[in-house]
């Protein structure tokens, strides 16, 4: 087990109805130094606390971005927590200057409704995942995290089986209790 403080920010707008992500914060419920951060829960009007959350990103050695893919993009409540939270002088500056993000580890936990072969330039979606996720890792990379890779779940508007879902949730688990990077 790692010693890191993990951060795991939760951005569905409808956790209670997500099989996979659901199962994933089930799985890493018991794990000691993680603390889960469900932004809908907590913010239900989008008013977001930027004391507070820069305190605990400032309190954590990793930061994961858990949340669907939402028209080809974050949710709402993600996207106004990166505008409000990732201010400059705290997360970036224009200087070089270190900042208070600097060297902290983050990566992507996306679930996705529709298959693999879907993000790709054959498919439907006419990209990859990562495509589409670059302006996200462009916004942690600018803000000084060590971005590590995005763990994808998908086909998930196909409903997949329960086992499926919980080897995710597992694979998952480990990577954050291991303090591992994501392959993919």
């Amino acid at each position: 087990m790692s010693n890191t403080r993990t951060l795991v920010i939760v951005a569905h707008p409808n956790l209670a109805e997500s099989r996979a992500n659901a199962t994933r914060l089930a799985e890493i419920e018991d794990l000691d130094n993680v603390t889960v951060h469900d932004l809908y829960k907590t913010y239900p009007d989008l008013d977001i606390d930027v004391a507070r959350e820069q305190q605990l990103l400032r309190d954590h050695d990793t930061v994961i971005l858990q949340f669907p893919l939402y028209w080809y993009s974050v949710t709402p409540a993600l996207k106004a927590w990166f505008d409000a939270v990732l201010t400059h002088g705290f997360a970036f500056s224009f200087d070089g200057s270190t900042t208070a993000l600097a060297g902290k580890k983050a990566w992507l936990a996306v679930s996705v409704g529709s298959t693999l072969e879907t993000y790709t330039p054959e498919g439907l979606a006419r990209r990859t995942l990562d495509e589409y996720l670059a302006p996200v890792v462009q916004t942690l990379e600018f803000c000084h995290f060590d971005y590590q890779g995005v763990q994808a779940v998908y086909s998930l508007i196909f409903n997949p089986s329960d086992e499926d879902l919980i080897l995710d949730a597992k694979e998952y688990c480990k990577l954050i209790a291991t303090d591992t990077t994501p392959v993919g």
